[in-house]
């Protein structure tokens, strides 16, 4: 099922209910926490454009894909211009008390397949402006779990998507460990 998330932004009529962050990052390092609820049938957390994510939000699933534009079959070379830019959105994908880790990237994983590792019990993300790089981290034990690059050319906001019901707590200022539970789907209403 985890694998199948990867396509499921593109490939499934399931209902998507996605968070988005009021607070839009312009500059600096911002770190934050939450936990996901292990009974979570998929939730993905991460960062994106502000304006992609109000875009991706407005226009159905099916037309428009969160992470990748397909090839549209023609040798013109317009596809080849944004090959090497960053994503404009960077999710890490969570279901069933699992991570799943993106392939290519440079990990350590007790799964000998580099494929999933057990959900840690608080998650951090680390979102570097400047460089234009996002970090998932086990934040008990501040081990990387996963890096990428994001596109960081306008406004950034942090951004939760809940497929199928699933339930998080934010832990909004991490020196004061003040948390707020946010739950969307069948589980209960967003706070």
């Amino acid at each position: 099922m985890l694998f199948a998330a990867e396509r499921l932004m593109t490939s499934c009529h399931l209902s998507i209910d996605l968070v988005i962050g009021d607070v839009a990052i312009t500059q600096g390092k911002s770190y934050w926490a939450c936990c996901v609820d292990p009974s979570s049938y998929l939730v993905k957390v991460g960062v994106g454009l502000e304006s992609k994510l109000q875009e991706w939000f407005q226009v159905p699933q099916d037309v428009v894909s969160p992470r990748y534009d397909p090839d549209s079959g023609h040798d013109s070379g317009a596809e080849d211009t944004t090959v090497d830019a960053p994503p404009p959105y960077a999710f890490l994908t969570i279901g069933m008390g699992k991570i799943l880790l993106s392939h290519g990237s440079a990990l350590t994983s007790r799964d000998p397949n580099g494929c999933t590792v057990p959900l840690p019990p608080r998650i951090g993300i680390c979102l570097d402006y400047e460089q234009g790089k996002v970090s998932f981290y086990d934040a008990v034990s501040f081990r990387e779990l996963w890096e990428c690059g994001v596109d960081c050319s306008g406004p950034v906001c942090p951004a939760f998507c809940f497929i199928g019901g699933g339930a998080l707590h934010l832990q909004e200022l991490v020196a004061n460990k003040q948390e707020r539970k946010v739950t969307i789907g069948n589980l209960a209403k967003l706070d």
